[in-house]
């Protein structure tokens, strides 16, 4: 008798282990345990069943979870980390790219976040933003999480490392642990503005017209150069004024008025035009009216902020060039001070 004990114990050993998959990071499921069963349902409940099950506790490590019993075999495959990164300098939003673990396309996920190691804990909601309390609502299937695009969690703080974890549900009391973290941070909001002229870089700058005799337009010595690389989600403008709202001469008492024209056309006038516009990435950048004129049409200028140069969304290494043009006629007095400021300022929408 001894002699067939050991034999049936040495045989039950080869059937627990002979289909045991392995990985670096698994979740082994005893499909292989038990020897027999049944299932039976009505339109009120379903039931399985098996016979001769495994017995034990369950077995865990830092890679795995073995679990024994009927319940293990129909639950949810514990998800692995989803890809949790920052693509683009984002200060309010990070993106996540939900992995299934090989679960079903019918399986939901629910997704914890954390920005200090969950020592207190939010849920991502079905909108993309953050939640103190889980709730049926928060679970999604891979579809939903925007599959292998992803989304974007939103509604995140500046300058922040935050860890997110996933688990999932296919089916009641299937649902999972939650699956190993990933890390990404956000940014501070950034903007980086400069201006300069095509004579120099350093100030002061200065933009002169060496000599304005009556009936052309001439065109300043120097143009603006305006360069701006900002992370702001939604853009934002440079605008401009001037102290004048003309070239204004003390010494003849006159202004020569700035006013949106053709200067070909008009007798007298000054302005300003956008000549050209780029960036590296994001933007476009672009000139706005009355400073986006062609030829001799130009924008006039006041002493009220007026927007030059707009951009809807984040811009990389954008460079605009502004011209100034003036002209003048036989009523306009002769003096060697007409002089003018211009103030360009950038203001972003974060």
């Amino acid at each position: 008798m001894s002699i067939s004990v050991a034999s049936l114990l040495t045989s039950a050993i080869v059937g627990l282990f002979s289909a045991v998959p392995t990985s670096i990071n698994y979740t082994l499921k005893a499909f292989d345990f038990g020897n027999g069963g049944g299932s039976g349902s009505s339109t009120n409940y379903g039931l399985n069943g098996m016979t001769n099950g495994q017995a034990g506790n369950t077995i865990t490590s830092t890679t795995y979870l073995v679990q024994p019993g009927l319940a293990a075999t129909i639950n949810a495959n514990v998800p692995p980390a989803p890809t949790f990164t920052n693509p683009s300098n984002y200060y309010e939003r990070l993106k996540i790219v939900l992995a299934t673990g090989s679960n079903p396309t019918s399986t939901k996920y629910a997704i914890a976040i954390s920005s200090d190691n969950f020592t207190t804990t939010q849920y991502i909601k079905s909108d993309n933003t953050l939640g103190t309390t889980l709730t049926i609502a928060n679970y999604q299937t891979y579809a939903l999480w925007g599959g292998a695009s992803g989304f974007y969690v939103l509604g995140l703080q500046p300058n922040t490392t935050y860890k997110v974890k996933v688990r999932a549900l296919n089916g009641n009391f299937s649902e999972t642990a939650y699956g190993p973290t990933a890390t990404a941070s956000t940014v501070n909001p950034s903007i980086t503005f400069a201006v300069s002229t095509t004579l120099t870089g350093t100030p002061p700058f200065t933009a002169s017209f060496a000599s304005l005799p009556p009936g052309s337009v001439f065109v300043a010595n120097a143009d603006p150069v305006l360069t701006l690389t900002t992370n702001a989600l939604f853009g934002g403008m440079i605008y401009v004024n001037d102290t004048n709202a003309g070239l204004k001469s003390t010494a003849a008492s006159y202004t020569l008025a700035s006013a949106t024209a053709n200067l070909a056309a008009a007798s007298k006038g000054y302005g300003a035009q956008v000549i050209s516009t780029s960036q590296v990435s994001g933007g476009p950048i672009s000139s706005v009216s009355p400073f986006n004129g062609a030829i001799d049409n130009v924008g006039g200028l006041t002493t009220s902020i007026q927007p030059i140069i707009s951009t809807t969304s984040a811009v990389t290494t954008a460079s605009a060039t502004v011209r100034l043009k003036a002209k003048t006629d036989i009523t306009v007095p002769s003096s060697s001070d007409y002089v003018d400021t211009l103030t360009f300022t950038a203001a972003m929408v974060f």
